[in-house]
């Protein structure tokens, strides 16, 4: 009986042991296959190159010591190596490749400094920069082609330098033969255009631009270049990433001359911008808005106004933002500026006055500098460029050029309109550039060449960008579009809109911070009260075209406003003005009150705000959930947030949470921010839920918000 007993005791330890080996096996085969997922399954990769000047102007911190490195490498004005990174064709990477113990790249000091030359690391180490990204791609790479990863690293980087002279080395170098120091302003069209036509001969769909925007200046520029290639490195088609650069961008090259830029340059350009093709890519409100700043004279709506003066030199890249430190903020004006010069570039909601800050700061100074005139004259400059507007007739030219044009989109051969504008300015002195919008072309910019004392000339270069054929769009003239005299009468339901300006500031930059500085840190603010109808649409203007200046005479009132009710985006007055004007009339006049009584508007706006305790709303939620409060982005759960508003009164369906993607730093990351919250009331301002009882979010489950 004790033999049978040590005997099962013998054999149910050998299985156990068996067991264990068995278990052992498993799950090494499954860490093997789970590593083979990184290294075995990828189907494509992504060449990537910096464009290390961009990279430079980005840093917040060590910019100089960024540039001087550049210098040292002699790398001023080309491309350096990112990485080559194993990629799905969903455009995902393959992940961290060597998740284990990081493998340690050592290399001859001779290859080192080759490497150096052509791969820095301008964020970290040179060997900081290879290690990251061996371990994180090549990793993959080296045990696809069943290498040694922990010996053979150095294929890895030969491959990738092969790659680089293969296909980007002085690649801009070429495009741009004779480019000066600074920004060039370059289309995406042309840059596609030179690609295929390059020795390169590379077609748009093999790779993507991607554009990082300096949130302090506010330029975009070209910071890297995604070749797509097969899993035998040669160019392919098959995976699609979209790019992220504006259909004009900047090139940023490194300044070192010692003479001063505004010194330097050749000429000047004098853009003129068609405005019915700014309008066209964008809601009905253009249009509207371009009829009522014209109605002493409705020809002008089919005129060329102002878009800049712009220095430039013969290269056709121009000098910018010269020797400023901070940028100066137009608030004189005349008023040619508001009839010639308008606001085309920015977004609606942005002021003329941040437009023309935008001209002076990067172009106008150049101008003041060199004939020694004092920087805070911008005025000088302004009537300057107007006075050449008006010397050579120029808001009429179009309308010159195709008297029989008829109201709508009209197709003009390139050829045409060039023959003209050299018959009338003279040969070469005039180049035309173009918007694409689904398949067509439409007529964007005329742009004259002025020599050094405002004759037309045909020396310097400039964009010329447009189709033998393309589009021109007239607008029709005729009296301001006139409503049902009780349309105001009609509306049914208000949105009352609060604005958390964090995510405002940080899509704006630093101008934003100054003008919220006053403002009580991490609240939400008064965006508006809008008049609505339930089918999403709205009335506005409701008092016809002339603005209502705004003048808070309420002591109370006004300190309120000048604390709750503001912008980011604008000054005081004019963000008042623009919510009383488009809004807030049409309520006064639903009232009965007289529409000059703005302050019973905003009386309604305080009162609703002051009462339900907006102003505290995510401080009261994080203090509720016990969070602690950080600088920076803070992530809030967006069920949790329902069950905090909710049990404040206000149901899910009675509001939308707005959120856009923000950058991160000046990475092409994006996550979802919250921009404001939009409440629904009735006409006696009891809460509303939407019509199909469903919550609306433009949010997902987790956003952010940005904490000062």
């Amino acid at each position: 009986m004790e033999n049978k007993i040590i005997f099962f005791s013998v054999l149910f330890g050998t299985f156990l042991i068996f067991l264990a080996i068995v278990t052992i096996i498993i799950f090494l085969l499954i860490e093997k296959e789970e590593d083979k997922e990184n290294w075995e399954n990828y189907d494509c990769y992504i060449f990537s190159v910096f464009w290390p000047a961009a990279s430079c102007y980005n840093k917040n911190e060590n910019k100089e010591a960024c540039y001087e490195r550049l210098k040292e490498l002699n790398i001023k004005n080309n491309f350096i190596i990112h990485g080559l990174w194993p990629t799905y064709l969903s455009g995902e990477y393959s992940g961290v490749c060597n998740p284990n113990d990081e493998i340690n790249a050592t290399f001859s000091k001779e290859y080192e400094t080759n490497l150096s030359k052509v791969w820095p690391g301008l964020y970290s180490s040179d060997s900081n920069m290879w290690n990251h990204e061996y371990n994180k791609h090549g990793y993959c790479y080296i045990k696809r082609i069943e290498k040694n990863p922990e010996k053979d690293y150095q294929i890895y980087f030969n491959k990738t330098l092969q790659l680089f002279q293969e296909n980007t080395r002085n690649f801009l170098d070429l495009m741009l033969p004779d480019t000066s120091k600074g920004f060039h302003t370059i289309s995406k069209q042309k840059f596609f255009s030179f690609a295929l036509n390059s020795k390169l001969d590379l077609e748009s769909d093999e790779y993507s631009l991607r554009c990082t925007t300096n949130k302090e200046t506010n330029i975009t520029m070209l910071s890297e270049i995604w070749f797509n290639l097969n899993l035998d490195m040669l160019r392919t088609k098959d995976l699609k990433l979209s790019d992220n650069c504006p259909d004009r961008f900047e090139l940023y090259f490194i300044d070192e001359t010692k003479i001063p830029v505004y010194e330097k340059y050749d000429f000047y350009v004098l853009s003129l911008v068609w405005m019915p093709t700014i309008c066209f890519d964008r809601d009905k409100d253009c249009i509207r808005d371009l009829k009522r700043r014209v109605l002493e004279d409705r020809d002008n709506l089919n005129m060329l106004t102002i878009h800049g003066l712009w220095p430039s030199y013969k290269t056709g890249i121009f000098p910018q933002w010269c020797n400023i430190d901070e940028d100066i903020e137009i608030i004189n004006y005349t008023k040619d500026m508001k009839n010639y010069w308008m606001n085309a570039y920015e977004e609606n909601e942005n002021t003329d006055e941040e437009f023309w800050g935008h001209e002076y700061n990067r172009h106008g100074l150049c101008y003041n500098q060199r004939i020694n005139v004092s920087g805070n004259d911008y005025l000088y400059y302004f009537n300057k460029t107007i006075d050449v507007y008006h010397q050579y007739n120029l808001k009429s030219v179009l309308r010159d050029a195709f008297k029989d044009m008829f109201a709508g989109i009209n197709e003009v051969k390139a050829e045409t309109l060039i023959n003209y504008l050299d018959d009338k300015f003279g040969i070469n002195s005039t180049t035309l550039t173009c918007n694409k919008y689904d398949d067509d072309y439409y007529l964007h910019e005329i742009r004259f060449k002025l020599d050094m004392n405002f004759n037309m000339t045909s020396e310097g270069k400039t964009i010329n960008d447009c189709p033998d054929i393309f589009n021109i769009e007239f607008l029709e003239v005729e009296g301001p579009q006139k409503q049902d005299d009780n349309f105001y009468k009609l509306y049914d339901m208000y949105f009352y809109t609060i604005l958390w300006l964090g995510t405002t500031c940080h899509m704006k930059g630093k101008q934003c911070y100054e003008r919220i500085k006053h403002v009580p840190k991490n609240v939400f603010t008064v965006h508006g009260l809008w008049p609505n109808y339930r089918n999403g649409t709205l009335p506005d203007w409701c008092h016809g075209d002339n603005d209502i200046e705004i003048d808070i005479h309420d002591k109370e009132l006004g300190d309120f406003m000048n604390k709750y009710y503001v912008s980011g985006y604008h000054t005081q007055p004019y963000f008042w003005g623009h919510e009383y004007n488009k809004h807030g009339s049409c309520y006064n006049l639903r009232q009965g009150h007289n529409v000059n009584d703005y302050e019973i508007f905003f009386k309604i706006t305080k009162d609703m705000f002051v009462n339900n305790n907006f102003e505290n709303l995510f401080l009261d939620f994080f203090e509720k959930e016990k969070i602690d409060i950080i600088k920076g982005d803070m992530a809030i759960n967006r069920t949790k947030f329902e069950r905090f508003f909710d049990e404040r009164g206000f149901n899910k369906h009675h509001y939308v949470i707005v959120c856009t993607n923000i950058t991160d730093k000046n990475e092409t990351i994006y996550n979802p921010h919250i921009l404001e919250i939009r409440i629904r009331y009735d006409l006696d301002f009891n809460l509303l839920k939407n019509d199909t009882d469903k919550s609306e979010f433009d949010c997902p489950e987790t956003f952010y918000a940005q904490f000062l």
